[in-house]
């Protein structure tokens, strides 16, 4: 996929500007992160912040088919914590920022306790993301706080 082609390309490009010019850099993933001002509208929309829009517009939820897609979701605050602690760290690494649970798109969907329509699948639509990596834990010492659930009850649904 472009997204894999073009991430594969900056990281051997960091890696040869760390050999030429001894560069320093902490390389973070973030996993569907959430939180207050996500992008709600439009091709940087993030998933919550979609089904939060909706929601609010009276709306139905647009889920893509089959919706047993999971997804890691990370909350803002966790993110912030993260790379502020990489940036502290300066280990020369790359971190996994995710909570290590995930849940179907359908599964979030539903707690919004509203309408569900379904738009068609997409090619090449991920199945699951999941964090599975400890180094952010081992090394920088961080743990998320978040919660995606406890999210959409107090902050949307209340």
């Amino acid at each position: 996929s472009p997204y894999a082609f073009t991430k594969a390309k900056n990281l051997e490009l960091l890696d040869n500007l760390k050999k030429w010019f001894n560069f320093k850099f902490e390389i973070l993933y973030f996993y569907n992160v959430y939180g207050p001002k996500q992008i709600s509208i439009g091709n940087m929309a993030t998933v919550i912040g979609i089904f939060e829009d909706l929601y609010k517009k009276k709306k139905p939820l647009t889920v893509v088919k089959p919706g047993t897609q999971r997804r890691d979701f990370t909350h803002i605050s966790d993110i912030i914590i993260g790379c502020i602690l990489a940036w502290k760290k300066g280990n020369q690494n790359e971190y996994m920022l995710g909570t290590k649970k995930n849940y179907s798109i359908l599964q979030i969907a539903k707690m919004f306790k509203t309408k569900i329509k379904y738009l068609p699948p997409r090619p090449g639509e991920i199945r699951e993301s999941l964090n599975t990596d400890n180094k952010a834990r081992d090394t920088l010492g961080w743990v998320p706080k978040g919660d995606i659930i406890d999210y959409i009850k107090k902050s949307i649904v209340s």
